[in-house]
Parts: C-alpha cells; structure tokens; sequence
C-alpha cells in the first residue's frame, strides 16, 4: 500500500511546482511595471530591486501555494483516471477515500507549515517591504545630464549644458538659473567645467572655470552686479540617488504575527470596556442631575414637549460628549474585528490547501484530463470564486456585519463540504447533478436528435 501511496504522490510533484510557477509568474507580472519604474525612473541598484522582490515574494507564495495544491489535484487524478489507472486500483479493493487519504495528510502538513510561514516569515517581510518601498519612493531620481535641453531635476535650479564628456565629466557651455529664497534669481554662466559627486554622493559639485555671476542686488533692486571669476567651485546639496534607509517601530495588522494581533485585540478589549463604563457613569451623572431638577421646570414649562426641549438645550453639551463616547467605542469595536479577520486569515487561507485536495481529487476524476490547461483554468475558477467569498466576509466583517470567524472560515466551509459531497457521489460512481429535468424544456419530437434518447 506504501507503494501506492509513494506513485499517487509523486504524481502531485511535478504539476504543484509547474503551478506553484506559473501562478507567481502571474502575481509577479502585476508587480512588474513597479519594479521597472524603480530602475528606470529611481535609478535603484540591482541588489536593491532583488531585495524588494524577495521581500514581496513572501505574500505572492502564501496566496499561489493553496492554489497549486489545487492544480496539482487536479492534474494528478486527472491523469490517474484517463489512464484507468484509478479503475485498477478499485478493481484491486483500494477505495476512492484509501486514495484521497494520502494527498490529504501532506495537505494537513502543508498547511501547518504555510501556518508558521504567514506567522512568522510573512509579517516580517511585510514590514520590511513597506519600510523599504517608502525610502524608495522618497528617493530622488537620477541625475540625468543631456546637451542642450534644460534640466530641472534639481529643486530651485535650471541647468542647461552645451556639451557632456561622460568619460570624465567635464562639461562646457554651462548655463545655471538659481533660484534663492529671495525675489531674484542669479544666473551663473561658465565656458567649461567639470561635475562630480561628494564622498556621501549627496551633494553634487560644480567646477567652473573662466565663467560670470550675474544677479540683482537685494537691497537696491536697481542695482544689477556682474562679477567674473577664472576659477569657482558651486555646491549644490540634496541631490544624490543614493537610497537613505530608515527603520519604523510601526506596523500594520499585516505586518503583525498572531501574538501581536491579538495582544492589540486584548488591549483594544479593555479600552472597550473602560469606554463603557465612562459612558454608563456620564449618561447616569447626567440624568440624575436632570432628575433632580426636573421638579423646578415643571413648574415654568407646562408640556412634555416643552420639557424635553429645554432638557436638550441646557444639556447640549452633554449629548454630544455622549455621542462622541459612542462613535469611540464603534470605531475600538471595528478595529477590533480587523484584526480578528487578519488572526483567522493566516489559519484559514492554509487550511485551503486541505479544502482543494477534497474538491479536487474528485473534479480531476470526473474530467478524466491530466493537461496542464484543463487543470489552471478549472482552479483558477475555483480560487477566484474562493477569493470573493474571502474579500466579500472581510469587507463585511470590517462593517461589524458577520464575526470574523465566519467571514474567513465560510469559504473553506462551504468548498469542503462540497468537494465531500462530490467525493462520496464519485465514490459511489454516481453523477452528482442530473440533468434530467432539461429534458422538459425540448419538445417531444426534438429530443431524439438533440439528447440522442428515445423518448
């Protein structure tokens, strides 16, 4: 029986890491034009660019991982079946559930595993993603120096430069607007020169020889001052690429483990109940005092109408402190289901990797194909319809209208007792959903050609 087990397993092999490829490939093609803008337009180094793929490769793995378990499936039984391969092991007394048992174990496996993956591995990377994406956008892009166009990559300078060595770096024909704090520019004009970087490529310097400064005195602006020089080196500060790293203490509910996450829920658990009780306190301090002087209106104001009125006037201020003591402990309650939602997430988006073994150790059975087509268009479906119910139940947890148990859980429940269900029935060898009733729909004389049954 172990050498059954080892075939069917080893026919699972080949097909997860050709989907477990190709799906990536997929995700990674929609994060492509980012990394591209990075080289082109940042000017980022190629271990830099690595860096932020490895790094964002952790969440593509955690979302295609499930869904090559599924292809894999589909591929593997579908293969097994056109080959009358599953007839002879049933023919030989080993059962559909005896067949399906093995995958299954590996699936429970693999799924514990992408557990501590997304617990300890996906937030970290997360974290380390975010902080690195935004020191990347807040670089500064390459300077670019180009004959005879103006160059305005620098803040508060226009460059214009006839000729560029890029060799040595010596220009001629230089042309530089500054533009200071102050009203009037100061244009610096030079037969030649040569640019270079400082040490901490940060500051770029001008050498200029046999050049003129030409700018308005400030005090009198009537004034205009020319002076000459043979020799003069500009300093122009902040205009590197190289990339400035920084840390962050912050993260975000992905970018927390599952400790993490639910420390902050326990937190935000207390903050609510703190909540409640000031709100309990406010609202009784407040109608105690009503109450007490409830006597002394009645005796100006002679309806009911007239005594609410004036309630809410003189405790206007109250109310809305109320309401804002409300609106508080709504938004602690939804930040509270948030995090609950990312907790079941990193278990029940694993936990699929179980749910595709049962749904489609039966499909591929049934389609009786083992091509690759047939195998990702069929879970490609799957995964997308599993996807939607995931997106929906968050979306509808983060607005307090199912727990959050039930909104990451409620895929994986449904897809598993359907792919159970289709198990027994293929078991059974029994069709799982008749079509009989469309005969109804095709008249008499019709269905002989169209059903190619005798009426």
């Amino acid at each position: 029986m172990l050498v059954i087990y080892r075939y069917i397993l080893k026919e699972h092999i080949g097909p997860f890491f050709f989907g477990l490829a190709t799906i990536t490939f997929v995700l990674i093609m929609d994060f492509l034009l980012e990394l591209l803008n990075l080289i082109i337009g940042k000017g980022v180094s190629f271990l830099t660019v690595l860096q932020v793929f490895v790094l964002n490769l952790a969440w593509m793995l955690a979302l295609s991982i499930p869904m090559a378990v599924f292809v894999s499936t589909l591929m593997a039984f579908g293969r097994l079946s056109q080959d009358n391969e599953i007839t002879a092991l049933k023919a030989s007394g080993v059962s559909l559930y005896q067949i399906v048992s093995f995958p299954l174990l590996f699936s429970f496996i693999l799924a514990f595993g992408l557990i501590l993956f997304n617990d300890k591995v996906l937030p970290e990377a997360n974290h380390k993603a975010r902080i690195l994406m935004s020191d990347l956008h807040q670089k500064k892009p390459t300077l670019s120096l180009k004959e005879n166009l103006f160059m305005d990559d620098i803040p508060g300078y226009h460059l214009l430069i006839k000729k560029v060595n890029p060799k040595t770096n010596e220009v001629s024909g230089i042309t530089i607007y500054e533009k200071k704090e102050g009203p009037f520019p100061r244009t610096i004009l030079a037969q030649k020169g040569k640019i270079e970087f400082s040490e901490d490529g940060n500051t770029l310097i001008f050498h200029l020889e046999k050049g003129e400064v030409h700018e308005a005195d400030e005090k009198e602006p009537g004034r205009y001052r020319l002076i000459s020089f043979e020799k003069q080196t500009l300093y122009i500060p902040e205009v590197g690429d190289r990339l400035i790293r920084s840390s962050s203490d912050y993260r975000t509910d992905r970018e927390m483990n599952i400790k993490m996450m639910l420390d902050k829920v326990k937190r935000i658990e207390d903050n609510i109940e703190t909540g409640k009780e000031n709100l309990n306190n406010l609202a009784e301090q407040r109608l105690s005092e009503v109450f007490e002087n409830k006597t002394s209106s009645n005796d100006t104001l002679k309806t009911e109408k007239d005594l609410l009125a004036h309630l809410f006037f003189t405790n206007q201020k109250h109310f809305f402190q109320l309401q804002m003591e409300n609106q508080n402990l709504s938004f602690q309650k939804r930040d509270k289901n948030s995090y609950l939602v990312e907790v079941h997430k990193k278990y029940s988006l694993p936990f699929a990797c179980v749910v595709f073994i049962l749904i489609g150790a039966p499909l591929g059975i049934m389609a009786r194909r083992g091509n690759m087509a047939v195998g990702l268009g069929v879970s490609l479906g799957f995964f997308l319809l599993y996807w939607a119910f995931l997106i929906g139940g968050e979306e509808l947890a983060d607005r307090m209208y199912i727990p959050a148990f039930w909104a990451m859980w409620s895929p994986n429940i449904l897809l598993a007792l359907s792919g159970g269900y289709i198990l027994i029935r293929a078991t059974k060898e029994t069709t799982f959903i008749s079509w009989k009733w469309t005969e109804k729909l095709i008249p008499r004389r019709f269905r002989k050609t169209l059903l190619g049954t005798d009426s």
